[in-house]
């Protein structure tokens, strides 16, 4: 590509398509997978993109779509566990969407942020984040962004200790999604929010609050209804559930689960999928001479 080449919406709708491709490879694979080749084709093909003509509305177009192939990147970076350039894209995502005119898809990208806050410990920061997201998008948001927004409020409070809270957070999430309707408007990026994944929400706050008994209903609950392809969130759900059986004493469920999201973990290139289940492991530690403990290791040692 030159400078100056003129835009074509085949070319957004391109830029559209490789960002579904790398969404599905990264839920399923881990960000590992999809990262470098997602990296190379912004280099390569968005960016020249961005150095073309265009006028303004084809212009809105593709930088909303370059925002969501640098979140994407973003993502992914944070996935492997690159922390810092993780938030370098999500800064420039959040320009593009700028750039874009599009506030709702600038507050996903918050939204994502304090997701990351979330899984380094950083509450207070992930809540504002979230209230700076809810900020943005209003009251007229379809009720799906609505309870996205909240969910992450409450996973925010939830990592502080904060029950009641998050208890306020989970219930406008849940009365938000309860509102939704078959022919609502709903932006492709909120499409994979639905009753699964706001379960799987609830299960991950029942955890981090110690309300075992709670997170183990929601996780069973998610992962009964989150599809096969979302891969890495079904493997945290299953040690969230390993994690709340380990709390109410059934270490011979907690191990079982356990060494089969290992054994998911050790499939995918992705540092949190690892993580999770060093998470569980580190609570293991009070009970290391039991049987079913010793076998889990002695299964996860197998892993390599």
């Amino acid at each position: 590509r030159t400078p100056g080449h003129r835009v074509t919406a085949g070319d957004i709708a391109a830029l559209r398509s490789v960002g579904e491709l790398f969404r599905t490879l990264d839920d399923r694979f881990g960000g590992g997978h999809a990262r470098q080749a997602l990296v190379r084709y912004l280099e390569h093909e968005c960016e020249p993109m961005l150095r073309g003509s265009y006028g303004e509305q084809t212009g809105r177009r593709l930088f909303g779509a370059a925002a969501d192939l640098t979140r994407l990147a973003g993502w992914t970076s944070y996935d492997i566990a690159a922390h810092g350039l993780a938030q370098r894209y999500f800064v420039q995502a959040l320009r593009l969407a700028q750039a874009a005119g599009d506030r709702a898809y600038g507050s996903y990208v918050l939204v994502t942020m304090s997701r990351q806050a979330v899984y380094l410990g950083h509450g207070r920061e992930a809540v504002q984040l979230t209230r700076v997201a809810q900020q943005g998008v209003g009251t007229g948001a379809p009720p799906v962004v609505q309870s996205l927004l909240h969910a992450s409020e409450a996973r925010a409070h939830a990592v502080l200790g904060e029950v009641r809270a998050c208890t306020a957070a989970l219930v406008r999430a849940e009365r938000a999604l309860e509102a939704a309707r078959p022919g609502d408007e709903v932006p492709y990026w909120a499409r994979f929010f639905d009753e699964g994944q706001l379960a799987d929400e609830f299960g991950h706050c029942h955890r981090d609050l110690q309300q075992f008994r709670a997170a183990a209903q929601h996780a069973e609950r998610a992962l009964q209804l989150r599809a096969p392809a979302f891969a890495r969130s079904r493997l945290f759900c299953r040690v969230v559930l390993a994690t709340a059986r380990l709390g109410l004493g059934e270490l011979d469920q907690a191990c079982a689960l356990a060494a089969e999201a290992a054994g998911q973990a050790a499939e995918m290139r992705s540092a949190r999928a690892v993580e999770y289940v060093k998470d569980f492991e580190r609570r293991l530690e009070p009970y290391r001479d039991a049987a079913p403990v010793r076998g889990y290791r002695e299964k996860v040692a197998a892993l390599g």
